[in-house]
């Protein structure tokens, strides 16, 4: 029993030794993703552009729009830019990116949609490429694609200038309508005033450049004694009555011009802005033996 004993206890030493030789194992670390770089250090970089759709718009002068799609590789990157120029009948389209550096994202494709306007106005008919980031597409205008002629208009009224004044002497006090001459007589004032009769018939001429010019054309004055020269371009004009016209001067005479003053011939230069519809140049005639009303 006694060895049996001593065999039992060195076991069991043995035992107990050998587990205190064995190390504890160590308890692992949690593996942290690795942070995705782009391959450009800055972040800037030209878009993914996958296909363009070249829109033109149903107006004149034509427009025009580029519709570039593509994907964008990650969920940081966006648009930050679109430059447009030309070469020719070339439009070169650089759409820009950015992504910020050293930023976790997500790695699907994100979509993109970018509308660009192209500057077309003036443009001579004719195909034209665009190019956007690598990507191109045509389109072709049929006409020259300008702005049409702005077309501005000259009128105005031939009038009866009144000065009624009694017969005899001239009355002390300036009747009204009228202005006092230096030899103390009365001539009407030039002013257009309400209830002044427009004077039909009488016809009014208009020359290219500044006065004496006619020959461009001429109109005759309507009842009330309005007149009027359309789908004129920007420019200068000469518009111009003469008295003594075969058809005016039966109608005038005897008598002259108060606005603008003139012997015979009265005439205005008119500059005319693009589109511009000058109205107010009109021409008063004093008759020396005014009419019967």
């Amino acid at each position: 029993m006694k060895t049996k004993a001593v065999a039992v206890a060195v076991v069991v030493a043995l035992a107990s030794l050998g587990c205190s030789l064995i190390e504890p194992e160590e308890t692992p670390t949690a593996v942290v993703a690795p942070t995705f770089t782009p391959a450009a250090g800055d972040g800037a970089g030209l878009a993914n552009v996958e296909s363009i759709e070249i829109l033109i718009l149903e107006s004149f002068p034509v427009q025009i729009r580029v519709v570039a799609r593509g994907n964008h590789p990650d969920g940081c990157t966006s648009i930050v830019d679109t430059d447009v120029t030309q070469e020719g009948n070339t439009f070169l389209v650089a759409i820009t990116t950015f992504r910020p550096p050293d930023q976790v994202c997500t790695q699907a494709l994100v979509p993109f949609e970018e509308t660009i306007a192209l500057d077309v106005l003036g443009l001579p008919a004719g195909a034209y490429t665009v190019d956007v980031n690598g990507v191109t597409g045509t389109f072709e205008l049929t006409q020259d694609n300008v702005l049409p002629p702005q077309e501005g208009s000259i009128g105005g009224v031939v009038w009866h200038d009144e000065c009624a004044t009694p017969w005899g002497d001239p009355p002390a006090t300036p009747p009204e309508g009228c202005v006092v001459l230096p030899d103390g007589g009365y001539l009407a004032n030039g002013v257009l005033e309400a209830g002044e009769p427009g004077l039909a018939g009488v016809v009014v001429a208009l020359g290219a450049g500044a006065c004496p010019s006619t020959g461009l054309a001429t109109t005759t004055a309507a009842a009330d004694g309005s007149y009027l020269f359309s789908g004129l371009s920007a420019g200068t004009y000469c518009v111009s009555v003469d008295a003594l016209d075969s058809t005016n001067e039966t109608i005038l005479i005897p008598g002259g011009w108060t606005n603008p003053p003139a012997e015979g011939l009265a005439s205005v230069t008119v500059s005319l802005a693009p589109g511009e519809d000058n109205l107010g140049v009109s021409f008063g005639w004093d008759f020396q033996f005014p009419p019967a009303p």
